[in-house]
């Protein structure tokens, strides 16, 4: 499909390129998680966040109440045996929530993380008590690329990898939190550099 700005994907691309910029003055930081699996039950295993100067705040692994599936496993080949001298979620929870609260959350695929943090709450019975500000990138770089989905009515989104490709972004998406989350940042910058449409 042609990436080429058409008048109607010309505005949102200037939208986009200027909200990139609005977000990157707020100094956000970026999250990335890998998890059990992708369903209503899947956990945290997991969490990185990196701070817009590309310094790791937190990394770390995270042990489960549930196992591994093998779907999940072949994407980012992390095991449960591996997880076994782990911190558990509500172990790790307190410092997670330290970099989170009062900041802007830059996630590539915003609704995924964010619920799989409240399912890790639920598999241990933890209410959720908090309301981050948080950014999808996915859903910005959609509107960034400007590729008509007929079928959603909208634009279409593209894995973090893809959008990797397409701007010749430097990092690597090895589907390991750290990785991931430097490579949104990565994005997030490349979308602020471009010169409007």
């Amino acid at each position: 499909m042609n990436s080429i700005p058409t008048p109607t994907n010309r505005t949102a691309r200037t939208k986009a390129i200027q909200l990139a910029r609005q977000v990157l003055a707020q100094k956000p930081v970026y999250l990335d998680t890998e998890t059990t699996g992708l369903d209503r039950s899947a956990e945290i295993i997991e969490i990185s966040i990196v701070d817009d100067d590309d310094h790791v705040l937190l990394e770390s692994m995270v042990r489960p109440n549930r196992p591994i599936s093998s779907g999940a496993q072949m994407v980012h080949h992390i095991t449960s045996e591996s997880l076994q001298g782990a911190l558990t979620w509500p172990a790790l929870w307190p410092t997670v929530r330290s970099f989170l609260v009062g900041r802007l959350i830059v996630i590539y695929n915003a609704d995924f993380d964010l619920r799989l943090m409240q399912q890790s709450h639920a598999s241990y019975r933890l209410p959720w008590k908090d309301s981050f500000k948080s950014m999808c990138l996915m859903k910005l770089y959609a509107e960034f690329r400007g590729e008509w989905d007929p079928r959603r009515m909208g634009y279409r989104y593209h894995s973090l990898d893809t959008a990797r490709k397409h701007c010749n972004l430097t990092g690597f998406n090895s589907h390991r939190a750290t990785d991931d989350t430097r490579l949104t940042r990565e994005l997030l910058h490349y979308i602020a550099n471009q010169a409007d449409a």
